[in-house]
């Protein structure tokens, strides 16, 4: 891939570099919250974080939560932040080490001010998506410049719900509101996307590859999966013997990394890697573009030094890339789901297929932008990314893991003789195996496991002793009801509501 997969990385080496020999290269950047969420400001909290070493942002101490009322205008000047977050929390203030379990929704922006011509800042959901926001930046006369964002949050909040594991790595609060959803990096409520690399079993796949190292180089190297997803790949770098002439990599190993990134070390052989893994990622390998990595861009490079991509895989991705629906998730959906309603990294390779960074090159290292403003945005609304589009690249309707299913529950379950309806379900077809528990407190008081044909079946628990011991002193008993649908084959769906058990 070429280089804007790799920005990340060389960028990291070139602000540090930046940083130790020219600090004060440039006039301060302005940075701005727009708070838009429908929140007071004083419910609004702002913890700005970064290198110890090479932080300067007056008024606000490195990684401790300030209200943004506090904050005059909502304005503070960053005059050095490496490697830097500006996390938004609601109702209380998180340091950077804040547990993605936490109970304070919360969500960060990231940036680099050096300053260096090289200066980028990016909304990330990586590891979570919490709260919608969007970055601007603008010039000295405050013409805007560039931007990206995200939809309102509840939009992303609904979609994730629509993926298989999406509703089980969604986190609410104490009044069932949603916090936040994990991405695959922080749970494994996702699908393993084994059985997609298993698909490329006897398919030669060929990687151009370029690393933006001293020397420059480039490369070539191809290779046939196996059954188990395994893969060597042989080629030459040019210069030459700037990485293995063959790389083995494992099956179990390729399907665990596609989630994570994998070790991907700044050399050419971890960006070797990298490009192998976002192919899996995006829904590229095996898909309308076909096998060659030169095919996965518009705007291929081929001279004297080599053949690459000069701005990485940037054909349209995901369920755009796939010929048509499988049996089986043929791209990462969480990441998906933010490429179609965020300019936000949803994993390590997002900026392969759509712009997810705006510049802070700023006037004192020749450019325009003098203020980056953060917009938090609210939960509802019309708010749309700067870029967007991709088609589903789950699996296909019947045969993979994206059945639809929805639960509605009763707030009373009436007992007839030894059962009760806590609700019915409603699947896109057969519900599978169904597992209905009510409990009071930690006691399990009715329970019923099982099989069923039916698309719209009634959700029946049978009383236990426990329950009926109850019900010998009382007529009613509030309980929490806990449900467990898996069609057959597909991701497990677990609900659980409370109310009102009578006889």
């Amino acid at each position: 891939m070429g280089d804007l997969v790799s920005v990340p990385v060389r960028f990291a080496f070139a602000f540090l570099l930046a940083a130790l020999l020219c600090p004060s290269a440039a006039s301060a950047l302005t940075f701005k919250i727009d708070n838009q969420s429908g929140r007071a400001n004083d419910q609004v909290f702002v913890t700005v974080a970064g290198s110890a070493s090479q932080y300067d942002v007056p008024g606000m101490s490195n990684d401790v939560p300030k209200p943004l009322s506090s904050i005059s205008g909502g304005t503070v000047t960053i005059n050095q932040l490496v490697s830097g977050r500006i996390y938004i929390a609601y109702g209380a203030g998180v340091k950077a080490s804040v547990p993605f379990n936490s109970k304070t929704r919360f969500d960060w922006a990231e940036l680099t001010v050096t300053p260096n011509s090289s200066d980028v800042a990016n909304l990330t959901a990586v590891d979570q998506f919490g709260i919608g926001m969007r970055l601007n930046t603008f010039d000295g006369a405050g013409h805007s410049l560039e931007e990206v964002g995200s939809a309102n949050s509840n939009t992303v909040f609904d979609a994730m719900q629509h993926i298989p594991g999406g509703s089980k790595a969604t986190l609410k609060d104490g009044q069932g509101k949603v916090m936040r959803v994990l991405s695959p990096n922080q749970t494994t409520a996702y699908p393993e996307l084994g059985p997609y690399v298993k698909s490329m079993s006897g398919k030669t796949i060929s990687l151009n590859t370029t690393f933006f190292g001293n020397p420059f180089t480039t490369s070539r190297y191809s290779g046939t999966f196996q059954s188990d997803g395994s893969i060597r790949l042989s080629g030459s770098t040019k210069p030459a013997g700037k990485a293995p002439a063959q790389i083995n990599i494992g099956g179990s190993q390729l399907i665990a990394d596609v989630y994570s990134g994998g070790n991907t070390p700044n050399n050419l052989s971890g960006a070797l890697y990298r490009d192998l893994l976002a192919g899996f990622s995006s829904g590229m390998w095996g898909g309308k573009y076909g096998n060659s990595a030169l095919s996965f861009c518009s705007d291929a490079i081929t001279n004297s030094l080599g053949s690459w991509c000069p701005k990485g895989f940037n054909k349209p991705a995901f369920g755009d890339a796939r010929k048509s629906l499988s049996s089986f998730p043929t791209c990462e959906q969480y990441a998906a789901v933010i490429n179609k309603y965020s300019d936000s990294y949803g994993n390590p390779y997002s900026d392969a297929s759509k712009k997810v960074t705006v510049s802070l090159d700023q006037p004192g290292t020749g450019g325009k932008v003098k203020t980056l403003q953060l917009t938090v945005l609210p939960d509802r609304g019309s708010a749309k990314p700067v870029e967007s589009g991709n088609a589903n690249c789950g699996a296909k309707s019947g045969s993979g893991g994206n059945t639809s299913v929805k639960v509605n529950f009763y707030n009373k379950a009436n007992l007839k003789g030894k059962s009760a309806k806590a609700g019915k379900a409603t699947c896109s077809k057969s519900c599978g195996t169904i597992t209905v528990t009510a409990k009071k407190g930690k006691q399990k008081v009715a329970y019923k496991k099982f099989k069923t044909k039916s698309k719209k079946p009634y959700l029946t628990m049978n009383v236990n002793k426990a329950g009926r011991k109850i019900f010998k002193k009382k007529r009613q008993m509030k309980v929490k009801v806990f449900v467990k649908i898996q069609p057959s084959g597909k991701q497990t769906v677990n609900k659980k509501h409370s109310l009102t058990f009578t006889r």
